[in-house]
């Protein structure tokens, strides 16, 4: 049976049952989500929660689980990595983003420019949307991934989990073996003229004090993990995805800004020079001609 023919044959008392347990669920998620927040964590967990209720309510729940358990095994691993601080006793590395970037800005630092001419040492919307689509590289895959899963049949949502994957190892093991500082700790070094902090000042003009004092600090998560950025990799995975699968137009033009605007973040709060995104864009491509020639490889080997 199809799931629609599955959905007419369920009785109707069976329905309103599971519609309201879905409706208890999202009350759930919003009250864990405003937990997570008044703890001033980001609330991914609640965000996942959300989803399931939502694939509870249109009688997808089993599906859900069953396509969704690597993905959040993928973020816990994830998250786990981000964390960890490599102590091997490697140099890390602050000249060479520095010289491509002048190249690139054609003698001037992106980053020192940008806030030179927008940053006037208060937080102001300009620095709000920054953190917001700073703090995006969480959840705009997750969405995009359950926009595939529920609307799209999931067309592209295996592409997308393994391009993720793919690119965030390749990422991680560079990060392992070449540390790289980003603006703000080069400044602080004063091997580049003053980066202001843009992300940690906005985050204590907000309010969120607890988040801001970890922002920065080595102590809580590894901060040589510039090269390649991976707030650009991970948006540039989702375009390829995209234009794969040919979905709607404007779904990858949505994605495209998406994009624009997370380089334009990283670099104009010092969190990534320009060339960070470059190389983190051409590590997505990279990636994602590693997972499809895997997967060619394999159609080999099954048929013969």
């Amino acid at each position: 049976m199809t799931e629609a023919e599955i959905a007419a044959s369920t009785p109707a008392g069976v329905v309103k049952l599971r519609r309201t347990v879905a409706a208890l669920i999202v009350l759930f998620a919003i009250a864990l989500s405003v937990q997570t927040a008044r703890e001033e964590k980001l609330p991914v967990l609640g965000l996942f929660v959300m989803l399931m209720a939502v694939a509870l309510f249109t009688n997808r729940a089993g599906r859900f689980l069953r396509d969704w358990g690597l993905v959040v095994l993928a973020f816990v691993a994830y998250g786990l990595t981000a964390r960890a601080v490599p102590d091997l006793g490697l140099p890390v590395h602050y000249m060479p983003q520095i010289e491509a970037d002048r190249v690139l800005g054609f003698g001037s630092l992106p980053t020192v420019w940008l806030q030179d001419h927008l940053y006037d040492g208060a937080t102001g919307p300009l620095e709000v949307f920054s953190i917001v689509m700073y703090a995006s590289h969480f959840f705009a895959p997750l969405l995009l991934a359950f926009l595939i899963w529920a609307v799209w049949n999931r067309r592209g949502f295996t592409d997308l989990l393994f391009g993720l994957l793919a690119v965030s190892i390749l990422g991680e093991i560079t990060f392992l073996l070449a540390p790289t500082a980003p603006p703000w700790l080069a400044s602080d070094h004063g091997l580049i003229p003053q980066v202001h902090h843009v992300i940690k000042q906005g985050l204590y003009d907000v309010g969120l004090t607890e988040l801001a004092g970890r922002k920065d600090d080595p102590s809580s998560y590894n901060v040589v993990a510039a090269v390649p950025s991976l707030h650009a990799a991970w948006p540039t995975i989702g375009l390829l995805v995209i234009h794969k699968h040919d979905l709607p137009r404007w779904l990858f033009v949505a994605q495209a800004l998406i994009l624009a605007a997370v380089v334009f973040a990283i670099v104009y709060t010092g969190e990534h020079y320009f060339i960070d995104a470059v190389v983190g864009c051409a590590y997505a491509f990279g990636a994602w001609w590693l997972l499809h020639a895997v997967l060619r490889t394999g159609r080999r080997h099954q048929n013969p």
